[in-house]
């Protein structure tokens, strides 16, 4: 077994990033054990719109990404300016994504009446101190939602998947609202595997500021 690495997170709020199937959800749970933080995830599963919109988008994009924002509301609400003191806080979504999800999902009309509710809601989220952005190519990202047990992502269409791929790409290739990590996530297993793990470990720790990229293919396949 790997040794753990003894270094220390001094980022206080991390948010994990990427399209559906890139493994952010594991990742936020691995690294928030490493380091005793505090786990907010995204719950699709609760999200009663999701199962109709992957089966029919037009006719259920709107309520979807409302329930979507008013889930993400209510969670970054438990984060707030003492725990952001007190506590390590790792999410496994990041709140401005909406703007992914609303953008390529809505009709201009939808778009309009989204933004004037999510106003209305006056949301104030924390600025995370990292957000690390997991990339893989979309016949990984197929492969691995097809392997979960149960999920209604699997009635995920390619194409779509696609597009929302290259909407993520898009988004981040701008963001620059907070350090980033971009990490190249086909290649490398950091749930299962402590030394992948442990190598990610050493970057996530080292980015204070700008936008870094982590792609180890050369040195982690076996």
């Amino acid at each position: 077994m790997a040794k753990v690495v003894p270094l220390k997170l001094e980022s206080r709020f991390v948010a994990i990033e990427g399209p559906v199937g890139v493994g952010k959800t594991s990742l936020a749970q691995r690294l928030a054990d490493h380091v005793g933080g505090k786990l907010i995830l995204e719950e699709p599963e609760n999200n009663p719109f999701l199962e109709n919109f992957y089966l029919d988008p037009k006719s259920n994009a709107l309520p979807t990404e409302l329930s979507f924002l008013f889930q993400r509301a209510k969670q970054l609400e438990s984060i707030n300016q003492e725990d952001l003191f007190s506590d390590i806080s790792i999410a496994d979504f990041l709140f401005e994504k909406d703007s992914i999800f609303s953008e390529l999902n809505l009709n201009a009309e939808e778009l309009h009446l989204y933004k004037q509710v999510k106003e209305s809601l006056q949301i104030n989220p924390p600025n995370p101190d990292l957000v690390i952005y997991l990339q893989a190519p979309v016949d990984v990202l197929i492969s691995r939602i097809n392997n979960r047990p149960r999920s209604v992502d699997r009635l995920i269409d390619s194409n779509y998947l696609e597009k929302l791929a290259d909407s993520y790409a898009k988004f981040f290739y701008y963001y620059d609202d907070a350090p980033l990590l971009v990490v190249n996530a086909e290649s490398i297993d950091p749930i299962h595997n402590d030394e992948h793990f442990n190598m990610l470990y050493e970057e996530v720790v080292s980015v204070k500021y700008g936008k870094h990229f982590f792609n180890s293919v050369a040195t982690v396949l076996p």
